[in-house]
């Protein structure tokens, strides 16, 4: 079920957004609160989203800080090695 995601958060967090659906742009909202959002913001958001959703959200995306990929890893159980923001960006050099 749709739900609008800029009524029901602080306005702060998606400063830099029009329209939200919380479907379709369901890793943006969640990386956004996991990233800036106070306890109150969590609380809505595992209230919208499951606990799967968030953990593949902590998976895939690297624009998460490394202390909140921690952290939420910890939290929700997840092996740092799956987690794609703890993970370098560039390939390892060859050695000489």
């Amino acid at each position: 079920m749709p739900v609008d995601i800029k009524a029901i958060f602080r306005s702060s967090l998606f400063w830099d957004a029009d329209e939200i659906d919380s479907e379709k742009h369901a890793a943006y909202v969640i990386s956004r609160v996991l990233e800036w959002g106070d306890i109150d913001d969590i609380h809505t958001l595992r209230r919208i989203y499951d606990d799967d959703q968030i953990t593949q959200v902590i998976r895939k995306r690297r624009g998460i800080s490394p202390q909140t990929g921690k952290f939420w890893a910890v939290k929700l159980g997840i092996p740092f090695a799956e987690v794609s923001c703890l993970k370098k960006y560039y390939p390892k050099a060859p050695s000489r």
